[in-house]
This record gives structure tokens, sequence and C-alpha cells, in this order.
């Protein structure tokens, strides 16, 4: 588990509170362009800490506009944060509930012309964060295709292109469930917990089977010289987040909007 804590103030995650969010009807639209056009190659590996997938051979990098964002985001990898069982394991919390994942799709500004250099930047990132919740009683076929992968990737340092190019299809559908989204400024939840994220994180989890979700937690990481199993991988909540405090919560309930836009 992630403690290590920066001296900022506005570190994530953080518990999100409902009745302290700023409601925003009519918010310009988030667009996902090329996320699931299944072109190209995607590859998913085991970094010791997280299954992280990135994407390449593609014509161009799948990118995030519109809504709270001043410009283009551009994908940079998808990464999975769990727990020792599935009633805890995501990072964010809503009015002191937990969930069993939080899946973390990673884009950084184009602005700035590559991951390393968005860090140094108030607007460098962008984390769209879906949770995933283990209490389903079948298995999400979406997600199955990165699930199956994760037996190849079972020990760090180790990594497969045994999945297919759209396997980030999942996120689509789950995406589609609910439209309602929570926005703030924070930090990295991993080291060096720059604060340069924008965090969109949406209301609606995904239910998954109790089998999906322990397939992460067989991944493992290095210990003392042994392979042990990554069996939690989430930072511990560093404050409540609200509208009239530094992170500026925003609750948008239909992020496709009709009409005029609301400012973020």
């Amino acid at each position: 588990m992630q403690r290590t804590a920066s001296k900022g103030t506005v570190q994530s995650p953080v518990c999100l509170v409902q009745g302290r969010a700023r409601i925003v009807d009519d918010a310009a639209p988030l667009h996902y362009v090329g996320h699931w056009d299944g072109l190209g190659r995607a590859t998913l590996s085991n970094n010791g800490q997280s299954a992280v997938l990135t994407l390449s051979e593609r014509p161009f990098r799948p990118f995030l506009v519109g809504g709270p964002l001043g410009s283009a985001y551009l994908f940079e990898q998808l990464h999975f944060h769990w727990g020792p069982d599935d009633a805890v394991g995501s990072e964010h919390l809503l009015d002191g509930r937990p969930h069993s994942m939080e899946a973390h799709l990673v884009h950084y500004n184009a602005r700035y012309g590559s991951f390393g250099a968005a860090l140094a930047h108030p607007d460098g990132l962008a984390v769209v964060a879906l949770w995933l919740d283990g209490g389903g009683s079948a298995v999400w076929r979406p997600l199955q295709p990165i699930v199956r992968a994760l037996r190849h990737i079972r020990r760090p340092g180790t990594r497969t292109t045994a999945l297919p190019a759209d396997c980030l299809r999942w996120l689509a559908a789950g995406l589609e469930l609910g439209r309602h989204y929570y926005t703030y400024d924070g930090s990295m939840t991993t080291a060096p917990y720059r604060e340069c994220v924008r965090w969109l994180i949406y209301r609606t989890p995904v239910y998954v089977s109790p089998r999906q979700t322990a397939a992460f937690r067989r991944l493992r990481r290095r210990c003392n010289g042994r392979f042990a199993p990554i069996t939690s991988n989430f930072r511990p909540v560093q404050r409540s987040a609200a509208s009239d405090d530094p992170l500026g919560l925003v609750f948008v309930r239909d992020s496709v909007g009709t009409g005029r836009r609301a400012k973020l």
C-alpha cells in the first residue's frame, strides 16, 4: 500500500462528499477519441506495483478532450488499484464508502510534449477513474480479455501482448453505465505525488465477479529478495473533498449535456 505523503495542499486520493459538491447539470461533453478503435497493439505488464496497459503501433495516440479540460490530453497508460479482499481497494471513496478496485486511465496534456514534462505543470495530467465492485454474480465479459492476460504477467517485470488491441473497450461499456462524474484538482497517488492532476471519477461502479478481482491479487512483486502477492496497492485517503476547499469538487450530472454549456 502506498503510504508516503507529500506536504502539498491538494493530495489525492480523497473522500468525495456528495453533499458538499457543486452540481453542474449541463457540462460540455467529454470526448474519448481512439481509445477503443482496435488499432495497433496492446501490451499488459507487471511493474511490481500494478497491472499496466499501454498501446503502441497506432496512427495516433488516443486522446481526451472536453468537459473541464482546457486542452487535449493524450493517453499514456491504464493501471489498477485493489486491496486484500473485495471490501476495500479503491483509492477514492464516496461518502466514506470504498469499492473493490479502481481503474485509472492516465493522460497527459498534449501542449507539454511528453508525460515526464507534463508532471512539472499543474494542468499536466488528466486521470479518468472508474470503480469496480467484486460483488457481481457473474463474470463481466468486457473485462475478460485483460483478466485472461493476467496469468502471463504473474511475476514482476513480465509483459504480454496476448490480448486484443481493443481491450480498452470495456471502459466504454463501463462509462455508458453512467454519465455522471466527479472532478477536482489533485495529485498523483504514487510517487512522486505531484499535484498536477485533474481527476474525473465516474460515480457508477462496474460490477464484476469475485473471480475477476481475485485474478489481480495473484500478481506478484519482489519483497526482500522473494516474490510476494500484490495484495494491496492503494494509497489511503488524504482528506475529504468539497466545493469550497482548494480541491474545488464538482459533480457533473450529465457529461453529454444539451443546450448552453456550463463552465466547470
